[in-house]
């Protein structure tokens, strides 16, 4: 099944996106009749977020970063509930796209199938298809055969279906990492290279809290962060300056193309945290001298970082990305971090914040 391309058709375009969801999710019931259902509830900013995998093909590569959020009540409602296929272990060909080969936006969105109900993403080169009904609460995750799930996605799962649940709460997935010692925390935010991943994990091999180094998600209301992956990852030419966490990488074979991934719920679960309130927001900067220092910027300085890197990486929203995210650097004190080579500084320079 090819999601690249399809007929053309105005009317069913126009609208009946939840048309092609609804028969979506009808292929899924019957790969979940033909091969099982297996489920998993986890609790993400005290909602309860209901994952059900048609077979477990799917499981090994999605789960791992989750597995902290892991709850085995069952007594709350469901908030959200997303169902998880591939054709190649169930044997179900996904439905026909309805839309054709000029269709596809920016960030693989479909033009006609992204309303205020329905959100559709699908990537050409990264082959994963993300559907979201926000009536139902419910999403829809597909791909042909697990072996096209790129490596990076198994670092940050169904970071986009979170990023649509949470649109119109005060909720917000953010490119971000955040660390933190009794129950308070800083979120640690910087473009690729600017030394965001160091700092978080410099932090937590210091024996600081760490609820993420990549996505978190922050309520804007109540300046929370809570974590969303319990992974780290760490570029391999950086990876000898953190000797502990070397032993545990899980695609060592691999580092010649992707970043060194440790599952921190194996390793460091005791530093492993779901929630931390912010006292600061922080923004690294590499300068190759020993030492770290702080010194406070502006909220727009601090919305310079966060905005963009954030709205690259997620389809939809735009404007309220901005928004929430403006609201919380108006809120909280905002640092750049001129992060030096001595880690064992640039974390206790970082755990100042925190200090009571």
């Amino acid at each position: 099944m090819n999601l690249r391309a399809g007929s053309r058709s105005t009317a069913l375009r126009e609208s009946h996106a939840v048309r092609f969801f609804g028969a979506a999710s009808e292929v899924f019931d019957r790969a979940r009749a033909r091969v099982g259902m297996r489920e998993h509830d986890l609790v993400l900013a005290g909602a309860r977020i209901r994952l059900r995998f048609a077979g477990d093909a799917l499981e090994p590569l999605l789960l791992p970063a989750l597995v902290h959020l892991l709850t085995d009540g069952v007594e709350d409602e469901v908030a959200l509930t997303v169902s998880l296929f591939d054709s190649a272990s169930t044997g179900e060909r996904m439905v026909a796209p309805a839309w054709g080969p000029d269709d596809y936006g920016p960030k693989g969105e479909i033009v006609g199938f992204n309303d205020d109900r329905i959100r559709t993403v699908f990537q050409p080169g990264v082959d994963i298809l993300n559907g979201y009904d926000a009536a139902r609460r419910a999403g829809l995750y597909w791909v042909a055969s697990p072996r096209v799930v790129p490596w990076w996605e198994s670092t940050f799962p169904l970071r986009t279906m979170l990023h649509w649940w949470a649109a119109p709460t005060t909720l917000q997935p953010v490119h971000a990492g955040a660390v933190g010692r009794g129950g308070h925390g800083v979120l640690v935010a910087g473009n690729s290279g600017a030394g965001k991943s160091t700092t978080t994990l410099a932090c937590l091999e210091a024996g600081l809290d760490y609820a993420g180094d990549d996505y978190v998600l922050v309520d804007v209301e109540s300046a929370t962060v809570h974590s969303l992956y319990g992974t780290a990852k760490v570029e391999p030419e950086n990876l000898g300056r953190f000797p502990a966490l070397a032993p545990l990488v899980v695609n060592p074979d691999r580092l010649d193309a992707e970043k060194a991934v440790v599952l921190l719920d194996d390793h460091r679960a005791e530093r492993l945290v779901r929630s931390l309130r912010l006292r600061a927001v922080v923004l690294p900067n590499v300068t190759g001298r020993r030492g770290s220092t702080l010194t406070a910027v502006s909220p727009a300085a601090a919305i310079r970082v966060l905005a963009p890197t954030t709205s690259s990486h997620l389809p939809g929203h735009g404007r309220a990305v901005v928004t929430k995210l403006s609201r919380l650097v108006r809120e909280l004190p905002c640092y750049r971090l001129d992060a030096g080579t001595d880690l064992t500084h640039l974390a206790a320079t970082v755990a100042s914040l925190v200090e009571p």
